[in-house]
């Protein structure tokens, strides 16, 4: 049978260091993957704005030198 936890939002409730690890770890359980994530979706933004400049840059006509 699982512990029976008190509730948080009892201001007179003083949680274990057990009960406040088991909080902090769940809380923070998914930002490496969240930031992994967040990583990858800058570096594909990235990728199709280089893509763009360099077709637009391809496009535009060969300056030409002064004589």
């Amino acid at each position: 049978m699982a512990p029976q936890h008190g509730t948080l939002a009892d201001p007179d409730y003083e949680p274990t260091d057990a009960e406040l690890q088991e909080l902090v770890h769940s809380a923070f359980a998914d930002v490496a993957a969240r930031n992994q994530e967040a990583l990858r979706l800058v570096h594909a933004k990235i990728a199709a704005q280089r893509a763009e400049l360099m077709l637009q840059f391809a496009a535009q006509p060969a300056a030409e030198s002064a004589e």
